[in-house]
């Protein structure tokens, strides 16, 4: 878990996990690339969130992985969507960005941590994870993701330190 984790707000809501053997690659599991460090998805950019999470904000749950393709939401298009729902005024971390916001077509609960892949060139990046959101699936309501490239340092420095 990333040492300044804010479980109240979900600043730096990012883990790695080091696995005891090799992943095994089959259907609807895959290798992705890592971002250059800083990039950012330019908005209107359709991406590809996957999981086993709700498949609506009242369930169920899905039998096999889903996946919803979904547009990247410009941060002051995501700030001004989002408080037109909150009590609160947002503030956008810059290690964050949003995407979604189509009726029907989100990550949900249960989705959390799971990736957000955008295809360049050919490959696929990982760009997001599942961080939170206002219920799912909601019109005009886009979803907030951890910004991978905003801490290509910190899984470096993991990895050297760990031998990975």
């Amino acid at each position: 878990i990333h040492h300044n984790h804010n479980s109240q707000t979900l600043d730096n809501d990012i883990a790695l996990l080091k696995l005891h053997g090799q992943a095994e690659l089959r259907d609807g599991v895959c290798l992705v690339c890592l971002p250059a460090r800083g990039v950012s998805q330019t908005a209107g950019k359709r991406c590809t969130v996957t999981g086993y999470g709700y498949m609506g904000e009242a369930g169920p749950i899905p039998l096999r992985v889903r996946e919803a393709e979904i547009p990247i939401v410009s941060d002051a298009e995501c700030i001004r969507k989002i408080n037109a729902v909150t009590e609160k005024i947002f503030i956008l971390p810059a290690s964050s960005f949003c995407a979604g916001g189509e009726e029907g077509n989100d990550a949900c609960q249960g989705d959390g941590g799971g990736p957000l892949v955008c295809q360049d060139d050919g490959f696929y990046e990982l760009a997001g994870l599942v961080s939170w959101g206002f219920g799912c699936g909601r019109v005009d309501v886009p979803g907030v993701y951890v910004k991978v490239s905003s801490f290509i340092g910190w899984i470096n420095q993991i990895i050297s330190v760990n031998n990975l």
